[in-house]
């Protein structure tokens, strides 16, 4: 790992930077994808276990202490947290996080699991003809056309009407929704959907959904022990990161990623799963208004922030933009990490550890340093930045290439520590 100093900031804090290349593979989602447990239902972006369990050791963390993400996403801080004896918590906005972060790391029986299977193997009529439960959103029905929805919709009602406890009921709710992309015509596009009729799944939704159900049993320990599926804490709840719900010093660290400033709107990424399983179209949109403010759409509702200065170099890295909205977003943006930062030094303890995955972008060009105006924002909500390791370079998106060449973004996890 080399060492440097990091630019200092505009009130003359110096922070200590360093790469790490053995880390670069941890903060994606491909060395997940084969992953027991992990690779259940992956979000875009997210980081490993691995990582997870490297700053486990590193600062020496043990069963008396407590972690928390405030941006739960998949689950991967609880699921390598209980892995390690760490209690943990999950906060996140999205019910589909809750519910994956939930599922894996939920105590359930293997024996139990496929006993209740059985109960879901009657077979299922695809047909047109069949009557759907529920009125779903046009985006739904568009993007599950051709019986598909109608299978999608009767296996989901006879899950919903399972007499086993909810732990159980959800992890075939998870294996249901994690099978929408094979089937849906509505396909992620980086932080969009396009339309496509191509790699639509062959076979039924029920044969997929058995496949599924098979794999996820398969990570499930054999020695499991059957309960309420939240034992030992690690469990996750909607909340808005600015806003915790947690009492003051109850954590010893944080480890989480936030959403990054790239546009990403994960309410239209994963727009057919939520209106599916959990929201309706003005839900959704709701949900998208008070999301991180990572993308254009976001006007979400804020608690006052009187004492917020904005980074010192922010506005010098924007004017030269002419899209409004991309302004607007990125001044939101990290307002919001203010918030999001003044909530974590109100529910750590002294001297515990917090660690960002944090992804620098580019607009018009220029640079915005997100990694670096993260740790001057930390530094006033009352965190001392340990450090700033770089542990990938990302391309900029094609068109910015084509115009200004090929300019790489550091992506890094910034290292804090509360005073």
């Amino acid at each position: 790992m080399s060492s440097s100093s990091c630019p200092s900031s505009p009130a003359g804090t110096v922070y200590r930077m360093t790469e790490s290349k053995t880390w670069s593979r941890w903060v994606t989602p491909r060395a997940a994808r084969d992953e027991p447990v992990h690779r259940w239902h992956l979000f875009p972006h997210s980081f490993t276990g691995h990582l997870v369990h490297a700053l486990i050791d590193e600062w020496e963390l043990d069963g008396q202490d407590a972690v928390l993400d405030p941006f739960a996403g998949a689950g991967t801080t609880l699921v390598a947290a209980k892995a390690k004896g760490i209690p943990g918590s999950g906060r996140d906005l999205s019910p589909l996080a809750v519910l994956i972060s939930n599922v894996k790391a939920a105590n359930v029986s293997r024996s139990r699991l496929a006993s209740t299977r059985l109960r879901l193997r009657n077979p299922l009529m695809p047909s047109p003809s069949v009557v759907i439960a529920r009125d779903y959103p046009p985006l739904v029905r568009r993007a599950l056309p051709k019986g598909r929805l109608e299978a999608f919709d009767a296996l989901a009602a006879r899950i919903h009407h399972l007499d086993c406890p909810p732990s159980e009921r959800d992890f075939f709710r998870l294996a249901l929704i994690s099978i929408i992309p094979c089937f849906s015509h509505a396909v992620a596009n980086g932080g969009w959907l396009r339309w496509s009729n191509d790699g639509v799944a062959d076979g039924t939704v029920e044969e997929a959904f058995n496949a599924r159900v098979e794999m996820m049993l398969s990570d499930v320990p054999d020695n499991a022990a059957a309960g309420d599926g939240r034992d030992g804490g690690w469990t996750t709840s909607t909340a808005d990161a600015r806003m915790l719900p947690d009492s003051d010093e109850t954590y010893t660290a944080v480890i989480t990623s936030p959403p990054y400033p790239n546009r990403h709107d994960y309410t239209r990424v994963f727009g057919v799963e939520l209106m599916f399983a959990f929201l309706d179209w003005e839900g959704n949109r709701a949900l998208r208004y008070q999301s991180f403010h990572s993308h254009p759409e976001a006007r979400p509702e804020r608690p006052p922030a009187d004492e917020y200065v904005a980074p010192g170099r922010l506005e010098q890295s924007i004017d030269h933009l002419k899209d409004a909205r991309i302004r607007r977003m990125l001044r939101g943006y990290f307002l919001d990490m203010h918030l999001c930062l003044r909530e974590l030094a109100r529910v750590c303890r002294q001297n515990a550890k917090i660690a960002l995955v944090l992804g620098n972008a580019r607009y018009g060009g220029r640079a915005i340093l997100v990694d670096e105006f993260t740790a001057e924002l930390g530094e006033r909500a009352g965190l001392a930045c340990q450090e700033i390791r770089t542990v990938r370079w990302r391309g900029n998106s094609a068109q910015q290439m084509g115009k200004y060449g090929r300019l790489a973004s550091r992506e890094s996890v910034v290292l804090f520590e509360k005073r």
